[in-house]
């Protein structure tokens, strides 16, 4: 049984979905204190001036003290700009016009009022359907509370019977090689999760890569499946991965947020 756990943050990059795709249980860390100006609410499309960010508006009396699962979100005139600004921007795309209704469809059925956590994890359920991923989810929030960073994903990965953890490379500033031994003993595998980003068809000039998972589902369709799992590659033991930098074993940035 393997097990991953992250935080639902807002339209994720492939390597996220990679995560999702490669263990039987992935748990929404949805109990997280809201960060402004994080992946929580925000990430980034390509377009003709490079890449931009597109955002949600969290409530201003909830941007700070507050989850995931309690931010508060007003997003419809938000969601009516990224609809006119992906129109603009992937009209060319190969798969525009199967998608782009397909897409337009799930954000405008976005409710206002809604929590940050549930958008996104609404979200993330849409594009795992597109992408043909199958894996079990839960929210953290349904589960037993456990206090501590560590002990929170050691207990978690007991309560499904893990025999590997899989990791984010972003985690592994926190973990480090103490919470490696604290799964050693728990009797579970620790492995960070290895992703090469692959270079698909976009449209425009060049190849912009870490965008948000719509560019892949704009430009590829039906191919948006295959092509995010070309870039799998198996996950780093957790002893080879603290043994070299962190550029060698996929520390660059991207947006996965952290568990």
């Amino acid at each position: 049984m393997r097990v991953a756990i992250m935080q639902p943050t807002w339209l994720p990059w492939m390597g996220y979905f990679d995560l999702i795709d490669q263990v039987d249980q992935f748990v929404f860390l949805d109990t997280v204190q809201f960060s402004k100006q994080s992946w929580h609410c925000r990430n980034r499309i390509k377009t003709s001036q490079g890449s931009k960010w597109i955002s949600l508006p969290v409530s201003a009396r909830f941007s700070e003290g507050t989850s995931l699962d309690t931010a508060i979100v007003h997003p419809e005139h938000r969601i009516r700009k990224l609809a006119k600004t992906l129109q603009q921007e992937y009209s060319t795309a190969r798969a525009f016009k199967t998608e782009f209704p397909i897409l337009t469809e799930h954000l405008s059925s976005i409710p206002d009022g809604a929590c940050l956590a549930d958008i996104n994890i609404d979200f993330i359920h849409f594009a795992m359907g597109r992408l043909g991923i199958n894996t079990n989810t839960v929210r953290a929030g349904t589960l037993p509370n456990f206090d501590g960073r560590i002990t929170r994903l050691v207990e978690i990965c007991r309560l499904y019977g893990a025999d590997t953890y899989v990791s984010a490379p972003g985690s592994a500033d926190y973990i480090g090689p103490d919470g490696m031994k604290r799964f050693e003993e728990a009797g579970i595998n620790l492995v960070f999760q290895r992703y090469d980003h692959p270079i698909y068809p976009q449209c425009g000039f060049g190849f912009t890569g870490f965008m948000s998972i719509v560019d892949l589902l704009l430009n590829a369709g039906a191919q948006a499946g295959a092509i995010l799992r070309s870039g799998h590659r198996d996950p780093i033991p957790a002893l080879e991965f603290f043994s070299v930098s962190r550029s060698e074993s996929g520390g660059r940035e991207n947006n996965y947020g952290a568990a």
